[in-house]
């Protein structure tokens, strides 16, 4: 039975509040991928990122909560812990990756030199991707979850987790193109600069494999 439908029946079912958590990092990616694409427009500092970051952290916490809460319940249907435990685990890691990304692009807008803009351009359009692809795959997969057609499910799982591999890669590799470009540009910029730069391009790169991740657990 798919967590879509378990969810549905049993009421007290940890997988409810274990997608609704998920629900909300699916949407907290799309505000930090407008952030993301801000910042090489010199209006990072305004991207807002506060507002929600707080919303977002408290909504987790009273989710994550209740998945636990319910998992611990007795139940007349066998509970499969280690499935919930490691999603939620993976789903808490990329939320932490948000949470962090977020906050890094929202310190000050970056000032960088004329040949860093391209690149950073193409990884804000790999990360956009990459959210893009993640979103789109979760909700086709949730559709054909609930439809039942388990041989195409397994399918949509396998083409999803080779697109976002390819989107992985290539946001992890533009980011170490920029890293080779700052380090031969270091002397026209800021060390403050050069510093948030590549923390910014750790916590893109590591969010990046932290969606791979999850996919990965779906299809196991």
């Amino acid at each position: 039975m798919n967590l879509i439908t378990f969810a549905k029946l049993f009421s007290g079912s940890p997988f409810k509040p274990l997608l609704q958590h998920r629900e909300r990092i699916l949407d907290a990616l799309l505000h930090l991928n407008q952030q993301v694409h801000s910042l090489n427009s010199g209006q990072s500092h305004n991207a807002p990122s506060s507002g929600w970051i707080k919303a977002f952290s408290g909504q987790l916490e009273k989710l994550e909560h209740e998945t636990l809460q319910r998992l611990h319940q007795p139940s007349i249907t066998s509970q499969p812990k280690d499935v919930v435990i490691n999603t939620l685990q993976i789903q808490n890691a990329i939320a932490h990756e948000i949470c962090r990304l977020s906050e890094r692009l929202g310190y000050r807008p970056l000032n960088l030199p004329p040949e860093l803009i391209v690149p950073v351009n193409a990884m804000a359009r790999q990360f956009g991707q990459t959210v893009y692809q993640l979103r789109q795959g979760i909700n086709e997969l949730e559709q054909l979850s609930t439809s039942g057609y388990r041989k195409k499910h397994k399918s949509s799982l396998n083409r999803l987790r080779k697109q976002l591999t390819l989107c992985t890669d290539e946001v992890r590799e533009t980011s170490q193109e920029i890293r080779h470009l700052a380090c031969q540009f270091e002397h026209h910029i800021a060390p403050v600069d050069v510093a948030l730069l590549f923390l910014i391009l750790d916590g893109i790169s590591d969010l990046a494999l932290w969606m791979r991740s999850l996919i990965v657990n779906l299809q196991n």
